[in-house]
C-alpha cells in the first residue's frame, strides 16, 4: 500500500516523463531514466525521506533534482568521474594488486541513482579495478561531489531487465 503523498509524487513524476515506467513502492518512487552525458541507462530511486517528514514533501525540488541529475552537461560529468577516481586513486595502496590496468575513468559504469531533495547518490561499478565493490558517489544540490566510498558487493547477483515481460520469462523459466 502507497501513500497518499507517495501517489502524488508518482503522479508527478509520470507527467514529467523523466522515468520510464515509474513504479511506487516502499515508500520511494522508481524507474529506469538515460543520463546521456554517460551514455548509459540507469535506475533512478527517488526517495521523499516520508519516515522523516511526510507532511512536507517538496515534489517540485525532488522533480527538479532528478531532471537536474539526467540532464546533466558532458563536461560536469567528465569532472565528476574524474574527481571520483583521483579520490580513489589517491586512496588506494599502490601495493594493492590491480586485476587489469586500465583508467578508472574508463572502468566506471554509472548503474544507479538515488534522489533526495537535497542530494544525489550514484553508484558505479568498475568490474576491471574493483569487481568486487561498488563505488557510491554522494553530490550535492548543485552536483558537486561531497563523499566518495568504495563498498565490498554483499555476495547478492543483480540482474537487470529491460521490460516487466522479461523479468515475468525469467521468473517462469525459474519455476520450470
Amino acid at each position: 500500500m502507497t501513500s497518499p503523498v507517495l501517489d502524488a509524487l508518482l503522479a508527478r513524476i509520470v507527467e514529467s516523463g523523466l522515468l520510464e515506467d515509474p513504479i511506487a513502492e516502499n515508500g520511494l518512487v522508481y524507474g529506469r531514466a538515460s543520463i546521456d552525458a554517460a551514455g548509459t541507462v540507469v535506475n533512478v530511486n527517488i526517495d521523499p525521506e516520508l519516515d522523516e517528514h511526510p507532511e512536507d514533501v517538496d515534489h517540485e525540488a525532488l522533480i527538479a533534482a532528478v531532471s537536474r541529475i539526467l540532464s546533466v552537461g558532458e563536461s560536469r560529468w567528465r569532472a565528476i568521474v574524474d574527481e571520483v577516481a583521483t579520490d580513489i586513486d589517491d586512496a588506494v595502496d599502490d601495493d594493492e594488486p590491480v586485476i587489469e590496468q586500465i583508467d578508472l575513468r574508463d572502468d566506471l559504469e554509472a548503474t544507479s541513482v538515488v534522489v533526495f531533495a537535497d542530494a544525489v547518490l550514484l553508484a558505479f561499478l568498475a568490474p576491471k579495478q574493483f569487481p568486487d565493490s561498488r563505488i557510491l558517489v554522494q553530490l550535492d544540490e548543485e552536483l558537486e561531489v561531497e563523499g566518495v566510498e568504495v563498498r565490498e558487493l554483499d555476495g547478492t547477483e543483480t540482474v537487470d531487465f529491460d521490460t516487466l515481460d522479461d523479468l515475468l520469462d525469467e521468473i517462469s523459466r525459474a519455476d520450470d
